[in-house]
């Protein structure tokens, strides 16, 4: 069994219009439900224990209350109106909080009710069917508290005080932190950007492929995503896939319909295909991290793109040693550059963080 996704006739028509129907989404606030969900859930994400143990020191009994409360937000899969079926673009969870209190209009809260009561009402039948339960789902128990559903139809401005309030709590004391620790920024990051790369070379049915996700593939012209149900998805002219890389959501793979399209959430939690290259290529950048004056340029940079002037006044050295440091550095990759007006600036390339991403936490102020 499984969702298949049929595209229109005029996204078939060439590669390129078909590879135009894909979007990548950066969502910090995607990781924050996830995350959440993740709490409610611990025993079915054991790659996440570690942390749950960890920040369970911190939540209150008013915190556990909330999370339940709130848990149709996030107990399955998060209703793409809480990213404003991805109308906006934001690059910070600050900036996402902000579109969706505006968002959340008369009319916005209208839909999102539909959207929870269809959730609610065909959960037993469509998302959690005997098969799934026995599967990635099990032992898993659904709410049956209906309390959020009706204090939003009657009181929906105070439903979403509150929520604003419990979010801003758990971003504070748990996410933020957590956000950064995790380095879930670049791990996000880096795998959209691979497989944007991947996606203008190679076409839309390689780049499926190539995301490694053993229940996405393509099939007779149809996107096919292995689920314990069936579910025919038409999208039109339109309409777009929304891809959104996750750190939290393994072993889930959620597929979510909006007014505009498909959104696919999906796991990246595997960090050893980040990078593949030779050992000789590894050779190569170890090497041009081997000596301490590359690594105070290297710790340097990512804070301050700089000309060779600037590092060479810095760090106390001549222009040809800084020099000969920073070619040393592109060859291996490590470093590119940028011309600003009459300038050339040295900044690194993901490589290092591709390789290890907790490389600058390394290093003492």
């Amino acid at each position: 069994m499984a969702i298949t996704i049929q595209f229109s006739d005029y996204a078939l028509k060439t590669d390129e219009t078909l590879t135009q129907k894909v979007q990548f989404v950066y969502s910090p606030l995607n990781e924050l439900f996830r995350s959440l969900h993740v709490l409610l859930n611990p025993r079915h994400h054991g790659t996440n224990i570690d942390w749950v143990i960890r920040v369970q020191e911190k939540l209150s009994d008013d915190f556990y209350e909330k999370l339940h409360y709130f848990q149709p937000f996030y107990e399955l899969g998060v209703p793409p109106i809480l990213f404003c079926n991805f109308r906006y673009h934001a690059t910070t969870i600050d900036e996402e909080v902000q579109n969706l209190k505006e968002f959340l209009s008369e009319s916005a809260i209208t839909n999102l009710i539909e959207q929870l009561e269809k959730v609610t009402n065909d959960r037993e039948n469509s998302f959690i069917p005997q098969l799934a339960k026995g599967l990635e789902w099990k032992d898993f128990s659904l709410s049956n508290d209906k309390r959020l559903l009706n204090d939003l139809k009657l009181n929906p401005s105070e439903v979403f005080q509150t929520f604003f309030e419990f979010i801003d709590w758990y971003r504070r004391e748990i996410f933020d932190d957590t956000w950064e620790e995790k380095s879930i920024q670049q791990k996000i990051l880096i795998e959209i950007q691979k497989q944007s790369s991947f996606l203008r070379r190679h076409g839309l049915v390689e780049m499926f492929n190539h995301l490694q996700v053993e229940r996405i593939r393509w099939k007779k012209e149809k996107l096919v995503i292995v689920k314990p149900f069936a579910q025919e998805l038409q999208l039109e002219d339109s309409d777009s896939i929304v891809l959104l890389p996750s750190y939290f959501i393994w072993p889930h793979l959620f597929v979510e319909p909006f007014n505009q399209g498909v959104a696919i959430t999906y796991d990246i939690t595997d960090q050893a295909n980040y990078y593949s290259s030779t050992p000789e290529d590894l050779v190569t950048i170890f090497k041009a991290l081997s000596d301490p004056i590359r690594l105070q340029i290297m710790n340097y940079l990512i804070d301050k793109p700089s000309t060779t002037q600037s590092l060479s006044q810095i760090l106390l050295l001549s222009n040809s040693s800084i020099s000969r440091h920073l070619q040393i550095l592109k060859e291996a990759k490590l470093l590119k550059i940028k011309k600003a007006k009459k300038f050339v600036l040295y900044e690194p390339t993901e490589l290092v963080t591709q390789l290890m991403p907790d490389f600058y936490k390394y290093f003492k102020n």
